[in-house]
């Protein structure tokens, strides 16, 4: 008869540690899941007295040991899981010897803590510290009651990211505003905003984001990100933005000059000449080097006015000066490098950009 392991019975003694602690605190109808919810041990719906259908899903571990807080390391594949999941789910922490807990609200801690990169790096686990964890006690069930009534700060920013994700799915411009004013409303409140969510869509889309509903709608998320939050894109936000293979995207580089335009500081401090100086289109970097030298200075008055805009063998043509308003209505930020030109060469670069004019 096969025995049965040390671990198994700690893991299955701190599930009905767990489930008397939460039916001791009096407002919790706890249940146990089958062996088919993966990840998940216990359902708890919050009772006052009656049911109320606002739900927690528990995930249990337990431990033998100093009965203090310790690292938890958590499988990346339940992580992806719990951060797509719309009902919380809480690791309960529990020191066997002692019956002492802890919790913590995963889908909160992968917001606060920014974990999204790592839990879809590819690798197979994560690490909660010690310090993410709170006691299991009359104040750490409050904070549990206003997660399952959605009313806890970072249930906001989840539920505006999922406002901008049926905006995208339903291609739907007012919608898409409307994820944006609350955005910028709730901004201090927001560890993590909805960008790689935007791009994904801007990529997916590729030449469809020009001239279609359903890229315009995209677009114009995307550039009210860029004007409001612009100074908490990352470099690589913006590279995937900027590049494609071996030219670059009108959108992206129209969105880069938005962002230089309200945050020219940020946008130097993130040493974008530096990001983009071995590409193989050299004006991606020449944007970046005049928007720096200019700090302040439109797009449109760079091509028209009297700058000086020769910088490490590359100018922008004379011709922009006549054509700088019509082409800059048409094409935005962009249109400044269709006017660059190669003083080591003869004639203005060719544009290789692969989306429409």
């Amino acid at each position: 008869m096969p025995k049965r392991t040390e671990s198994q019975s700690i893991g299955s003694l701190a599930q009905r540690d767990a489930a008397a602690i939460f039916e001791r605190l009096g407002c919790w109808m706890v249940r146990n899941q089958g062996e088919e919810d993966v990840g998940v041990d216990l359902e708890l719906e919050l009772s006052n007295p009656d049911p109320t259908g606002h739900f927690l899903k528990c995930q249990v571990k337990g431990f033998r040991g100093r009965p203090a807080p310790k690292a938890v390391r958590l499988k990346n594949d339940f992580l992806r899981y719990t951060y797509e999941c719309r009902v919380p789910i809480v690791l309960v922490l529990i020191e066997t010897g002692t019956r002492q807990a802890w919790f913590v609200w995963v889908q909160g801690c992968i917001e606060t803590n920014r974990l999204q990169g790592a839990i879809y790096s590819g690798t197979s686990h994560s690490s909660f510290a010690p310090s993410w964890l709170a006691p299991l006690d009359e104040s750490g069930s409050g904070e549990l009651q206003k997660i399952a009534r959605g009313i806890h700060p970072i249930s906001l920013v989840t539920q505006i990211r999922d406002l901008v994700r049926i905006a995208l799915e339903m291609q739907n411009p007012a919608l898409a505003g409307l994820a944006n004013q609350l955005l910028v409303r709730y901004r201090g409140q927001s560890a993590y905003l909805p960008v790689d969510l935007v791009l994904d869509e801007v990529l997916a889309l590729g030449l469809r984001i020009w001239a279609t509903e359903e890229g315009n709608a995209v677009s114009d998320l995307l550039y009210a990100l860029a004007r409001e939050h612009g100074d908490l894109f990352t470099r690589e936000q913006i590279r995937r933005l900027v590049l494609r293979g071996d030219t670059y995207s009108r959108t992206g580089i129209n969105t880069l000059g938005l962002m230089y335009e309200r945050f020219p500081e940020q946008m130097k401090r993130l040493q974008l000449i530096e990001l983009f100086k071995d590409h193989k289109d050299d004006r991606v970097a020449y944007f970046c080097k005049l928007r720096e030298k200019y700090p302040g200075v439109s797009v449109v008055n760079l091509m028209s006015g009297s700058y000086d805009c020769e910088i490490d063998g590359l100018n922008v043509h004379p011709d922009a000066q006549d054509r700088a308003l019509n082409t800059w209505a048409n094409r935005g930020e962009s249109a400044l490098l269709d006017f660059v030109y190669d003083l080591r060469a003869s004639g203005v670069k060719e544009n290789t950009s692969r989306e429409p004019e």
